[in-house]
């Protein structure tokens, strides 16, 4: 469903109100969602199946079982199938409340071979730009059995359970179904001996730390149980959480009440790993001040909308997972500052709060500019100085980065262990975000690339996800504050100036220029509306971009609005995401936000060419914090949809 751009305003009001009411509605487990996505292997059309756990909520993170159906199936096998493995593996996904994935993988043939490896690696992209995900347990019976232990062979980073039943792994000896496997293989044993290496997991048993759980028949001819058995012993020798259900008497089926065993033994796992972690604060009811002292990616800047950034993000989480608390948090980042000057103004900006907490964050500029033993001592020094005061200090790693030739990856892991040997030498905790984003940058690469504004600076779901850590690292508590939407109104600067008679100054892009100031004089007819008209018309993103740089801020207008021709945002590549990013980046002010920026979708304008609810524009507005009109239905114009959207927003009462 889309929102009526005459209720947006709305709408994100009444979801704060919705979510707290959560916890009691929806205990079934949703309708299973089939979803298509286009495969960057081939270009083919591939599916999977969702089904949310029941009392499913955006604000928390939930974990991932995906089920991985069998030798001449679908991906329906685990959905609709209610033999052992298959209801047993629903059924313990729905008691944990985890998220339940069935993927085709390349359906009835699969075997893991390297085009269904592409697509499981671009499903877990999606998914984790879809959902806040928390752990990924692969699983999955007979074919499904030995994907999964392939798949996690292949891509440990990716995985944190497994649960095979009745699979292979070895299938560099398997004697069945050779003919199929070596289609999907691209060929024989001997043909692509190392491509059936790679997938046999009893080759890599040193890959599979996380909890593996195994059911296995003595008496299976379709899948001989040999080689699983062989890979637990090697597992549990090394150490490696290891459960092997084996049944002498057994055939080619696991029973629910093993499916159910096997995954208890990983879930357990993964809950004792977790548990492991304590929080540093026992939070309260009693009032707590926290200051988040840092540089650019700590302070507000045109980044995150220029409103809010992970500080303002983590009162917000702090406040959803412990509703009572009193938390305040007050942001001390400012750009291009060091440790150095973090030192400097650690009174002024810091102490004279009182704080309970500080959080310390710099590093991405003190690596080009301040020598990492300095670096060091100053860390040291803002500890002690920071204890002095009775005040707790959590350091915190910088964020993950695209590589570049001035802030290179490698330099930045020096720093990054510095910080992490100080908060050891020192007994203080550290919340480890540049480990945080290279996991997520490992497991879905695209997604993490979307949560940045440049190549060192996160946008607003950066922060998001940054405030998450952060807010676990600190109480202990997983929330996801992916559902907040933009303080509302959205118009601040635009309704100030119409409510003190001022000039309106527009700078629109074409052909919703004329349609933007007809709204406005649609609610206030003698606004004194000044309009500047940004042609578009055959020109690249590229140019767009260079012409945000050089016209927006020089104008300092009040409000700019920008769309996108829809001819422009089809391609879904670093390009274009680059082009998108600093459009919106230029047509903000620097820091804390002086004008209003919204964003029209292009299917305002054409309706026939949306491509979907999860367009890269959509997406990549939802992550600045921008305002977002979009298409609610076909019936309506551009310039209806444009004037409900303005007047909804405009008569919106402040939050």
């Amino acid at each position: 469903m889309r929102l009526s751009a005459k209720f947006a305003p709305f709408y994100w009001m009444a979801v704060l109100v919705f979510a707290s009411c959560m916890s009691a509605v929806g205990q079934e487990p949703s309708e299973p969602l089939d979803v298509a996505f286009t495969s960057k292997l081939d270009g083919t059309e591939q599916r999977y199946m969702v089904i949310l756990p029941p009392g499913f909520r955006d604000d928390t993170p939930h974990d991932l079982v995906i089920a991985l159906h069998g030798h001449g199936s679908d991906r329906w096998q685990f959905v609709h199938d209610n033999r052992g493995e298959c209801k047993g593996s629903r059924d313990a996904a729905a008691k944990q409340k985890m998220i339940f994935v069935s993927p085709d993988y390349r359906a009835k043939t699969s075997w893991m071979g390297p085009a269904a490896e592409a697509d499981m690696l671009q499903m877990l992209d999606d998914l984790h730009g879809r959902y806040r995900i928390r752990d990924v347990i692969v699983s999955g019976g007979s074919m499904g059995g030995t994907s999964a232990l392939a798949f996690a062979a292949l891509h440990p980073e990716c995985v944190d359970g497994v649960v095979s039943l009745n699979g292979t792994a070895n299938l560099v000896e398997y004697p069945n179904f050779l003919e199929a496997i070596a289609e999907s293989y691209g060929g024989s044993k001997v043909d692509k001996s190392e491509v059936y290496r790679q997938r046999s997991a009893e080759f890599f048993p040193d890959r599979l730390t996380m909890p593996v759980a195994t059911t296995t028949g003595g008496r299976d001819t379709l899948v001989p149980p040999d080689s699983v058995l062989r890979l637990m012993e090697a597992l549990k020798k090394q150490g490696s959480p290891a459960m092997s259900l084996h049944r002498p008497e057994g055939g080619h089926d696991t029973n629910y009440e093993d499916t159910r065993s096997a995954f208890r033994f990983v879930m357990e796992n993964r809950a004792a790993k977790r548990s492991q972690q304590q929080p540093i604060l026992s939070v309260s009811e009693q009032p707590m001040t926290i200051v988040c002292l840092g540089d650019s990616v700590t302070g507000v800047y045109y980044h995150t909308g220029g409103h809010r950034a992970y500080p303002e993000m983590l009162e917000l989480a702090l406040k959803a997972a412990h509703p009572k608390a009193i938390a305040k948090v007050i942001n001390a980042g400012i750009s291009g500052n060091t440790t150095r000057d973090g030192l400097n103004r650690l009174d002024s900006d810091v102490l004279k709060h009182k704080p309970d907490v500080v959080t310390i964050s710099f590093g991405l500029n003190d690596m080009v500019r301040v020598p990492i033993e300095e670096y060091r001592s100053n860390l040291e020094q803002l500890i002690d100085r920071c204890r002095e005061q009775k005040s707790q200090v959590v350091l915190c790693t910088p964020n993950a980065v695209i590589n570049t030739d001035g802030r290179p990856i490698t330099k930045l892991v020096e720093y990054c262990e510095v910080l992490r040997a100080v908060g050891r030498d020192k007994n203080v905790p550290v919340c480890d975000q540049y480990v945080a984003g290279e996991e997520l940058k490992q497991r879905a690469p695209w997604t993490w690339r979307l949560t940045m504004s440049d190549a060192i600076h996160p946008n607003m779901d950066g922060h998001k996800r940054m405030a998450e850590e952060l807010c676990r690292v600190i109480s202990g508590a997983n929330v996801s504050l992916d559902a907040v939407r933009p303080p509302l109104p959205i118009l601040q600067r635009t309704r100030k100036q119409l409510a003190d008679g001022a000039p309106l100054r527009i700078m629109a892009m074409e052909p919703v220029a004329a349609m933007v100031e007809a709204a406005i004089r649609q609610h206030h007819p003698d606004a004194k509306v000044e309009l500047t008209t940004w042609a578009v018309a055959g020109k690249s993103l590229a140019q767009l971009e260079q012409e945000a740089n050089t016209q927006v801020r020089a104008m300092k207008p009040d409000l700019v609005v920008l769309t996108i021709p829809a001819e422009l945002a089809v391609a879904n590549d670093e390009p274009t995401v680059h082009s998108l990013s600093w459009i919106m980046n230029w047509s903000l002010s620097f820091g804390l936000q002086e004008w209003d920026c919204v964003v029209i979708h292009p299917s305002v304008l054409t309706p026939a060419a949306d491509p979907g609810k999860d367009s890269l524009i959509r997406k990549l507005v939802h992550a600045q914090h921008l305002a977002l009109i979009d298409r609610a239905s076909e019936s309506e114009s551009a310039a209806e949809i444009i004037q409900q959207w303005f007047k909804g927003d405009l008569s919106c009462p402040p939050q």
